[in-house]
């Protein structure tokens, strides 16, 4: 089953890259561009979209012992984390959601460290 791991890799690499893109386009934004909103509301809904699939894949692998269970258990953290954070960002409650973005980013590398770390 080394191809579900490597999906998962794959799945969380292209997560933590779609987090850091939303970074950068509401950094755009919040200085003064206001073309990127719109982008930075639809990756919005891809970044949850590749949450889900982190979290079945984590779910199967740990299901079979091929990770650990914390790994899942905080794909689901940071899934609702990152519902939170587009209710947030509807909400314009940015002294909310901008330090949840790094709070989130930050959740995301660690489980990047642990997956790639785990060798195999």
């Amino acid at each position: 089953m080394t191809n579900l791991r490597s999906g998962l890799k794959i799945t969380l690499v292209l997560h933590a890259l779609s987090v850091f893109a939303q970074a950068v386009l509401a950094g755009q934004f919040l200085s003064g561009v206001d073309a990127p909103v719109r982008l930075h509301e639809l990756m919005a809904w891809v970044v949850l979209g590749i949450s889900l699939v982190q979290l079945a894949l984590s779910g199967i692998l740990a299901k079979q012992s091929r990770c650990p269970l914390w790994i899942p258990i905080a794909g689901v953290v940071v899934f609702f984390a990152e519902l939170f954070q587009t209710v947030t960002g509807y909400g314009r409650f940015l002294n909310v959601h901008v330090p949840l973005g790094v709070l989130i980013f930050g959740l995301l590398l660690v489980q990047l460290a642990a997956v790639f770390g785990a060798g195999e």
